[in-house]
């Protein structure tokens, strides 16, 4: 891509895109979601469900209590009562606490996941590039640039190869990181590199 290369000014001062918020936010909920549906399935497998299971039992018995007793309507009352719960099996209880066990660290991955994926920032000064998890990249080691979901989906990749024989591929993400800053730093990467639209010179606009 050197060939092409449309070396530009850096804009006044670094373009720096931090962590996006609704990103985090979004995720955030997530783990909450998985936290609080474990400890809702544990009080069901520890303490709701078991203790359902006995107030049957108990009822059961007093029914066939009044049965012998020949009161009919303690029986009746006593059926009705126990018509309105559910007998949880062994196999109902035990998937309950699987769950309870399963979800919370689920919660806690997809938090560290997140964190970890959103850490520290983009940043272009200098006509270097720094993404997260990547050396420093100045744009003339950038080979080619992947924009195939950028329209759609904010997400780009730039293939570079460093003077030392490194080639790897940074991806650039606006939704993960903040939106315009992210998109800002973008447009000067496809400026400097040639692969962005060209502007319109002032002749070319009176002409046209």
């Amino acid at each position: 891509m050197s060939d092409s290369i449309s070396k530009v000014a850096d804009p006044a001062g670094p373009l720096v895109a931090r962590a996006s918020n609704e990103y985090r936010l979004k995720r955030l909920a997530i783990v909450v979601m998985l936290v609080g549906m474990g400890a809702y399935f544990g009080v069901d497998g520890w303490i709701r469900w078991p203790r359902e299971n006995q107030q049957i039992i108990e009822l059961t018995k007093e029914k066939e209590v009044a049965r012998k007793a020949d009161n009919n309507s303690k029986v009746v009352e006593l059926e009705a009562q126990i018509k309105e719960m559910k007998q949880h099996s062994d196999t109902d209880l035990l998937m309950q606490k699987v769950l309870a066990f399963a979800l919370p660290p689920m919660g806690l991955f997809v938090l560290g996941w997140a964190l970890y994926y959103s850490r520290g920032a983009y940043r272009l000064q200098d006509n270097q590039l720094s993404v997260p998890g990547h050396p420093p990249i100045p744009l003339d080691a950038i080979r080619s640039i992947d924009r195939t979901d950028w329209d759609r989906k904010g997400i780009a990749w730039i293939n570079y190869e460093l003077p030392n024989g490194t080639a790897r591929s940074a991806c650039l993400d606006d939704f993960i990181y903040q939106r315009k800053p992210t998109d800002d730093i973008f447009k000067q990467i496809e400026t400097y590199t040639g692969t962005g639209e060209t502007p319109q010179s002032e002749s070319e606009t009176a002409s046209a």
